[in-house]
């Protein structure tokens, strides 16, 4: 599939897979890592493999936000597993209890904030409310997956660019705001290092992929010109399906 030039990053970049080996993992220019004083992510659900592995390499402090992870969210699921118990499908259920018991190993009132980040649903906060929770004033990095809600807050990090030393989000439903995305990325001084075309969507109804992982960094270093996608790191975000290539044009 193809995208217009403004996507395409001008160099090879350094970069490390921070997160799970297929969805959840993201490209992330390697200074950008070493640079930043603080992470904040954006959308957790049950997979905070990009968490731990960013402050692992990097040993920071960090905040977390999901409005979606309550204890309504843990007792639905719960139940959804001991149904599975009951049917003699005990991978599903212990798979559960191995992940509500890791959950709760890694987050903690001082890490996890159960709010959503948007300026529209209940239950939410704003860009601005969450650097005002935030000690740190600069050399933020942010990650963010919040199924669309990443459009509200665009002009937000924009407004706020100063602050951020990297960023991996995720953009859905590209097709419906493909003039948003270029627009954004025009807008923001960070440098564009890498995009990936996650495939969980059927996308041959589509011009360009649905869903794409973009990745910035403030301060990034070449390492040689720029030799094509996917980059050796990426990896299907479903095993499944076949990666989807991406070319550019003028």
């Amino acid at each position: 599939m193809k995208l217009p030039k403004v996507f395409k990053p001008d160099f090879d970049y350094k970069l490390s897979r921070i997160g799970s080996k297929h969805d959840g993992g993201y490209l992330i220019e390697n200074s950008s890592i070493e640079k930043a004083e603080f992470l904040i992510s954006f959308g957790i659900s049950t997979n905070w493999d990009f968490e731990k592995e960013f402050i692992n390499y990097k040993d920071i402090n960090f905040l977390a936000f999901d409005g979606s992870i309550d204890e309504i969210f843990w007792k639905k699921n719960e139940k959804i597993a001991y149904e599975k118990l009951l049917r003699l499908s005990f991978i599903r259920y212990f798979k559960f209890k191995l992940i509500k018991k890791s959950f709760h190993q890694f987050f903690n009132k001082n890490n996890l904030i159960t709010k959503y980040i948007s300026k529209t649903l209940e239950n939410s906060m704003n860009l601005l409310d969450v650097l005002n929770i935030c000690k740190y004033k600069n050399n933020l990095f942010f990650k963010i997956d919040i199924e669309g809600s990443e459009y509200e807050i665009l002009d937000d990090l924009i407004q706020y660019q100063e602050k951020i030393i990297g960023l991996a989000i995720e953009f859905h439903e590209c097709n419906k705001n493909f003039k948003k995305i270029i627009s954004f990325i025009k807008k923001f001084n960070l440098k564009l290092v890498h995009v990936h075309a996650n495939n969980y969507d059927n996308n041959t109804e589509y011009k360009i992929p649905n869903t794409l992982e973009i990745s910035f960094s403030r301060d990034p270093i070449p390492i040689k010109k720029f030799s094509g996608l996917p980059h050796k790191l990426d990896s299907p975000n479903r095993a499944r399906n076949k990666e989807i290539k991406l070319s550019f044009y003028e």
